[in-house]
């Protein structure tokens, strides 16, 4: 089962949780996401958003600390 197979409900947020690489582009190059309202509710949980900068996905990252 792929990466692309996998059906993800749209209010659920995408999370890299192993590979820091897109899954859909397989780039390496984040930048820091546009904050959106439920953001803060999922800093609590330590998850920071990011966008691949290939292909424009959101996804979130993982992280103790802010860093791209």
């Amino acid at each position: 089962m792929t990466a692309a197979s996998i059906i993800w409900p749209n209010w659920l947020p995408r999370v890299l949780l192993l590979r820091r690489a897109c899954p859909c582009c397989n780039s390496r190059q984040f930048k820091q996401g546009e904050l959106r309202p439920l953001d803060g509710l999922y800093a609590m949980f330590f998850l920071h958003p990011i966008r691949c900068m290939f292909c424009w996905r959101r996804y979130y990252w993982f992280a103790l600390r802010y860093e791209i």
